[in-house]
């Protein structure tokens, strides 16, 4: 059974998700001031996901004290109401559409960040950037370029010269359309890179399941699309616009979270590992508890031009640093030195391989902890 106001729905979806959003993404921000000690491009344009994800909740409750949700011929009566309810809705649009593509433009950058030295792969996710911002944008003046003067669109007590409604419904179909694709790209992309390690099965799937959380925004990017059949209904707008309304938001926070979750692998590691010292609490040692582990491990990758390192033998120049270590046992990606002498080679080679040992470097930290998770 339908229900009468879909208002109070609304605006709470849109807070309920603008919390938890927030509360992830206050954790994410910790991990990289706090521990990592450094921001990145992905963590500023999350910064600005959320931002407009919050003026999306904020445009949406005005829209919902108008009557956003309820049924047009309940506000009839009150012209006013019907009036400014499509307006703030419509102006709501701008942060609907903008809000999940910088989320999605977000999580391509940190993947940037973990893609081996390959320039199609590199020039791949460039293009997935590209593709969603100029999609958005492109959505974006169609929709507010629809109604001359704009306030025709919620006014008709002017004359304005309007595009027939099905005009936003298939621009939005195509956007929708990309957006599901983009989401379905980065989910899936984490897995090819995490396929080329030389690492047990069990923990390619894990960290693909941790990377890949983006498919729930698939879902709600493609109900939402399927809702867009809203912008036609005309005898009962305000009430149509509300079922949208709630899967657009939904959409943003699901990518919000997406991309966040992923980042807060340190802080769930010391709970892990705070966990594991009560459970050892009949040691002398009355600290934190960590397993020693070899750092000098590093796992065998195989890259797109077929190099692999084998028996790569690293040194530590002088004594190791106790907050390395720490952060290390934190889960934090860490960056050792390692110094490899060759004989014989071309120095075109040597080259090669010292770009190789880079991306090893960083590999290095999601083969220790992932295979310490699954031996625990």
């Amino acid at each position: 059974m339908a229900l009468k106001n879909l208002g109070p729905s609304v605006v709470a979806i849109a807070w309920t998700a603008t919390l938890l959003s927030g509360t992830v993404l206050f954790g994410r921000f910790y991990v990289r001031l706090r521990i990592l000690q450094r921001l990145t491009v992905d963590d500023w344009i999350v910064a600005i996901t959320f931002l407009l994800a919050f003026g999306n909740s904020i445009f949406l409750t005005i829209a919902a004290a108008w009557g956003l949700g309820q049924h047009v011929d309940v506000l009839a009566p009150q012209l006013d109401s019907a009036m400014y309810t499509i307006k703030w809705v419509y102006l709501c649009e701008f942060f609907g559409i903008l809000a999940p593509g910088f989320g999605r433009i977000s999580y391509a950058f940190l993947l940037l960040g973990l893609t081996p030295p390959c320039k199609m792969k590199q020039r791949f996710l460039w293009t997935i950037i590209c593709a969603q911002l100029i999609v958005d944008v492109g959505i974006i003046i169609i929709s507010f370029a629809q109604c001359k003067p704009i306030y025709g669109y919620w006014d008709n007590n002017i004359e304005a010269n309007c595009w027939p409604p099905h005009v936003q419904q298939y621009a939005g179909y195509f956007q929708g359309s990309v957006c599901s694709v983009v989401d379905l790209i980065l989910a899936l992309f984490p897995a090819g890179l995490f396929w080329n390690l030389k690492m047990e099965t069990k923990q390619k799937i894990s960290l693909s399941c941790m990377m890949g959380l983006g498919i729930f925004a698939l879902a709600a990017s493609i109900i939402k699309t399927i809702n867009l059949r809203a912008f036609t209904d005309t005898t009962d707008l305000t009430y149509a616009m509300a079922r949208l309304a709630i899967w657009w938001t939904l959409e943003a926070h699901l990518v919000l979270l997406a991309v966040s979750i992923p980042t807060l692998r340190p802080i769930l590691k010391n709970v892990k590992v705070k966990k594991r010292a009560r459970i050892n609490n009949n040691l002398e040692n009355n600290g934190p508890f960590h397993r020693l582990e070899d750092s000098m491990f590093v796992a065998d990758i195989s890259s797109d031009n077929g190099f692999q390192s084998r028996g790569v033998c690293g040194h530590r120049m002088g004594p190791i640093d106790t907050k390395d270590y720490q952060a290390h046992a934190k889960g934090v990606i860490r960056k050792d030195i390692t110094i490899s002498v060759t004989f014989g080679e071309p120095a075109s080679e040597v080259k090669g391989r010292e770009k190789e040992s880079k991306t090893n470097d960083k590999w290095e930290w999601l083969a220790h902890n992932n295979d310490s998770d699954i031996r625990d």
